[in-house]
């Protein structure tokens, strides 16, 4: 009967030890396959995080090159100028590809391929704003010939005009700026539509002395690519009526002066900070009390 009891009791304990075995089994089959999945979510996040650079980077290598090259065959100096960013968007672009077959870790790869995203748009808008004076230098020079060919045509020609006519008050020499405005309030020139935020136009009233003097209207007419004129009428922007035909125009902006028969220099301007300017030429036009008094355009890129 002992033997029998005592033989009760080893397989009580063998039974006891099994459970515990397989209880330790099921415990370090767990932690496993809870480590696994973590190192499946952590690789899956690191994935997903390369992926989203490297379309970021294909986006922005494609939106630079486009950028940049819209401006191809302006002029000899900027066509220069974008041969060397093409060449150093092109350099940049094979150390990217590089990285990408060469580079294992991805934590690394992901840190390297940031960085180069950083550097490509710093890159591109290095070069805007290269384009962007060059395109302001030439727009200059091109005025300065305008300003010499009208001059000597000036000199050349014999003005014949009726009571009327030589009593209308002309406007010449007009000079058209674009501005964009920085995040210090102040306003620099520019040539690009996207980043303008106001139009200025300055020119001579000339001496008449024949014209009446007194108060005078000037109006500012500017006219977008798309044949709309600017304007805003919370911001003052009517319509007047032409005389000589009974026309019936929008217009801009406008300034009350006092005409002295002498020669007067003004600046009209129209500024929106919250509009899109298209790109293309605009239709500028001065009218005093009405009357045409002289037109020119301004185009931007």
């Amino acid at each position: 009967m002992e033997n029998k009891n005592i033989t009760n009791e080893k397989k009580s304990g063998n039974n006891k030890l099994w459970l515990i075995l397989f209880l330790i089994a099921v415990i370090l089959n767990i932690y496993q396959w809870m480590d696994k999945s973590s190192t499946v979510e952590r690789y899956e996040v690191r994935t997903d995080s390369l992926t989203t650079i490297t379309v970021n980077l294909d986006k922005e290598l494609d939106e630079t090159y486009a950028e940049l090259n819209q401006y191809k065959g302006t002029s000899e100096r900027l066509d220069s100028l974008l041969q060397e960013a093409n060449e150093q968007i092109d350099q940049q672009k094979a150390r990217i590809e590089k990285l990408m077959r060469n580079e294992k870790n991805l934590s690394v790869r992901n840190k390297k391929l940031a960085a180069e995203l950083e550097e490509l748009q710093r890159l591109k808008n290095e070069y805007l704003e290269k384009i962007d004076q060059l395109l302001i230098e030439n727009q200059n020079l091109k005025r300065a010939n305008e300003e010499l060919t009208q001059k000597n045509a000036e000199v050349s020609q014999n003005l014949e005009s009726t009571v009327n006519q030589a009593s209308v008050l002309r406007s010449e020499y007009l000079i058209s700026k674009a501005y964009k405005k920085r995040s210090n309030s102040k306003y620099v020139e520019t040539a690009l539509a996207k980043r303008t935020n106001k139009l200025e136009v300055c020119f001579a009233l000339l001496d008449n002395a024949i014209a009446k003097a007194g108060e005078k209207r000037v109006y500012l007419r500017i006219v977008e690519p798309g044949g709309k004129t600017l304007g805003n009428t919370a911001e003052g922007s009517a319509t007047f009526t032409v005389p000589a035909s009974g026309e019936v125009v929008q217009y801009t902006s406008m300034e009350t002066i006092t005409y002295t028969n002498s020669r007067q220099d003004l600046c009209l301007n129209w500024a929106d900070n919250e509009r899109n300017y298209p790109a293309g030429t605009y239709v500028i036009e001065i009218y005093v009390d009405g009357t045409l008094s002289a037109s020119s355009t301004h185009t931007l890129k």
